[in-house]
């Protein structure tokens, strides 16, 4: 019995750094959640604008929608840059025949218990990609 004294309480304070540490992760991950989610309605928004840029000259000549590309990333970089949510990068793409566009959008976590499983620095990159195509609406 007297070999048995104080093990509760390093059972206990073992028990405590564990739900600490499982707590840290816990919040760091919901934070990277966020953050994903947020990239994600960032590169939503800016290629649905993106796909407005169709060009109007080719269309009314022909009938085809096509995307402009100088337009696209005209556009979807105004979107960027309006949600006064500063993001890493924004990389907007349109397809080879006109007919698609797509926006990346990247940004970075810092610090946390991410900064130590990350391993580069401290810095966790987020992604986000969205494409769209632009169509007549009746």
């Amino acid at each position: 019995m007297s070999r048995d004294r104080g093990s509760v309480t390093i059972w206990v304070l073992g028990l405590s750094v564990l739900l600490l540490f499982f707590g840290g992760v816990a919040l760091d991950f919901w934070r990277v959640l966020a953050v994903q989610r947020q990239a994600a309605a960032i590169a939503d928004t800016a290629v649905v604008a993106a796909a407005s840029g169709i060009d109007e000259a080719h269309y009314r000549e022909t009938g085809e929608i096509l995307i402009d590309p100088d337009r696209a990333v005209e556009l979807a970089t105004a979107s960027i840059t309006n949600q006064e949510i500063e993001v890493t990068a924004a990389l907007v793409t349109v397809s080879p025949d006109g007919t698609a566009v797509e926006v990346e959008v990247s940004d970075e976590i810092r610090g946390g218990f991410v900064a130590f499983f990350s391993g580069d620095d401290g810095v966790l990159a987020v992604t986000a990609t969205a494409t769209a195509e632009p169509r007549l609406v009746p």
